[in-house]
């Protein structure tokens, strides 16, 4: 059997041999692209290059990229564990090329390194192509290479419209037509099939596979939504590692590769627990999916915060938690999973064994802080779950899933989770409502006026020291006070800064 790390070196030497420049993975939290919360695809580092504003000293290129899509148009994270498939980290396997070959190398290729390398069965695998809308012919040229220059059947060549196969960076930019690549597993692999007919593309099926999308980057899209070719046409892969190892090691499962394995084994050992189907299964699939977002997310500088990116890991990292009591873990646990994954994947990442204390620090004091609300927490729910005025709305009010949040710390997505588990609904709007007044409430704080030498305190508890292991933090002001001679005195929720003690001198600055 090819492990991941033969799978993943394989696709990698395949193309440096055929002239394709390595280029290593980017970090998971863009530093240079306010656009983004996470990298989510392959070809987020080359967006200049797309858009006519860089160039590289290379026209070809392949690497694998780790992606997160857990926040904005590609978000997972609710449906992570309650399939063998959707993951909130996955790593991207892609070639490009940057005005270099097009279509006709680009389908040799992987029809190449499928069945030739990889010894696919040819009779199993299925390619689509655009059909054509919007003023675009159909992808005809894509249509005839996978006739001429491969040997699959013609008749599992389908054509897809653009909901399937056209590429769009977004409302303008470079777009174009698609082609992908499907694996039919066989009869017995999607536990839907009594549910809709399996077929290429239908949703929800896990029978037919897709395992690769070639993208043909050949217009510009103006404002006004006309099309013009490029001046230069490029040529975009991403195929997901974990979905083609499950289907080169045989197996029913992305969670059941040599990526998860020894994840799951060693929740197992931690937990004193065995993997199940049932709610227990979905437990060990979302810690073992949330460990891996996490610890990438952290060893490229995130912190877990209540904003924007932060505020997505602090989510994750919640839900994850609130499952290990699924698993009966009262106390943190999660940080003793972090050696594991920095053993299966630290060779091609070597950023994780180097950052692995500081991972496990960083999740530890987190599991810990949620912790100490979350028992709390899930009781006062189970009483707002089996109240009168829950049974008789068929769901959670708004005010009662602010209370989870604001008090207990509940992300309003893990509220929606366990309502989903006893058959409620969450009134959202309301939620949202209340939240946009603690918005405004928060916003006329900032502009309140104070009397010399006393306090105004915005919120009870004491100051929490995190600086033994982040130099940075987001941090809710608790309250403050002036003396009257422009020095102040400000009290944080929590604060990476340390005062005179120990014979250490204190954190000084502007």
């Amino acid at each position: 059997m090819k492990t991941s790390k033969q799978i993943r070196q394989e696709y990698i030497s395949f193309f440096t041999e055929r002239g394709h420049s390595f280029v290593r993975s980017a970090p998971v939290v863009p530093h240079d692209d306010p656009t983004l919360l996470f990298t989510n695809s392959g070809m987020a580092q080359f967006k200049d290059i797309f858009l006519g504003t860089g160039s590289r000293d290379y026209n070809r290129a392949v690497n694998s990229q780790k992606c997160i899509r857990a926040s904005g148009k590609h978000n997972d994270l609710e449906d992570v564990g309650h399939d063998n498939y959707h993951h909130t980290f996955f790593e991207m396997l892609g070639n490009w090329s940057f005005g270099d070959y097009f279509k006709q190398q680009a389908i040799v290729w992987a029809w190449e390194l499928i069945t030739g390398v990889w010894g696919l069965p040819k009779e199993k695998l299925w390619a689509t192509v655009f059909e054509g809308g919007d003023g675009v012919d159909p992808d005809e040229e894509a249509e005839q290479f996978w006739w001429k220059e491969t040997d699959i059947q013609k008749n599992q060549v389908l054509r897809y419209d653009k909901s399937d196969n056209f590429w769009e960076m977004g409302e303008v930019g470079p777009c174009g037509p698609c082609s992908e690549l499907h694996i039919d597993l066989g009869e017995g692999t999607c536990p839907l099939s009594d549910q809709h007919e399996c077929a290429v593309n239908v949703e929800g099926c896990w029978r037919f596979v897709e395992l690769w999308n070639l993208v043909f980057m050949q217009y510009q899209r103006f404002p006004d939504q006309h099309l013009e070719p490029l001046p230069a046409q490029h040529v975009d892969t991403g195929m997901g590692l974990e979905r083609i190892c499950r289907v080169l090691q045989q197996v029913d499962s992305n969670y059941s590769t040599d990526l998860f394995v020894p994840i799951l084994g060693k929740i197992s050992e931690v937990t004193g627990t065995e993997d199940k189907e049932g709610e227990i299964g979905v437990a060990y699939r979302v810690i073992a999916d949330h460990l891996r977002s996490l610890s990438f997310a952290i060893a490229d500088g995130a912190i877990p915060s209540n904003e924007g990116r932060g505020y997505v890991l602090r989510r994750m990292l919640r839900r994850a938690t609130r499952f290990g009591r699924v698993l009966g873990m009262e106390k943190p646990f999660i940080h003793q999973l972090v050696g594991t994954l920095s053993e299966v994947m630290g060779e091609a990442f070597p950023e994780l064994p180097a950052q692995q204390k500081h991972i496990e620090k960083v999740i530890e004091s987190e599991e810990s802080s949620f912790g100490q609300t979350l028992d709390r927490g899930l009781e006062i729910f189970e009483q707002m779950a089996s109240s009168s005025g829950t049974s008789e709305r068929g769901g959670l009010s708004g005010e009662d899933a602010f209370k989870l949040y604001d008090t207990y710390g509940f992300p309003v997505d893990l509220t929606r989770l366990m309502c989903d588990e006893r058959g409620l609904s969450v009134d959202e709007t309301g939620f949202e409502k209340l939240m946009e007044e603690q918005r405004t409430r928060a916003r006329e704080a900032g502009k309140f006026k104070m009397t010399l030498d006393d306090w105004t305190e915005f919120k009870e508890g004491e100051s929490e020291f995190v600086g033994y292991f982040q130099f940075e933090a987001e941090s809710e002001v608790l309250r403050y006070s002036s003396s009257g001679n422009d020095e102040w005195q400000i009290v944080l929720e929590q604060t990476p800064f340390y005062a005179e003690s120990g014979g250490r001198l204190p954190i000084r600055g502007r």
